[in-house]
């Protein structure tokens, strides 16, 4: 949510990763704060919807 967002921006948070999908003004206030975005975090699937370059991709578990 753009609530948490908001807490995340003024503790100078850089990366954000929520299980459910972040509301529209989230995304908006993601990349006006440049903030990473990463949403639907589960069983080794996300999106990002912010900021992409933050995240790197990781080899599968061995």
């Amino acid at each position: 949510s753009s609530e948490m967002l908001n807490k995340a921006a003024r503790m100078g948070v850089p990366v954000v990763v929520s299980r459910t999908s972040p509301t529209s003004l989230a995304v908006a206030l993601a990349r006006h704060w440049g903030i990473t975005l990463v949403g639907y975090a589960r069983r080794g699937q996300m999106r990002i919807y912010a900021h992409p370059e933050r995240v790197l991709a990781a080899a599968p578990p061995l």
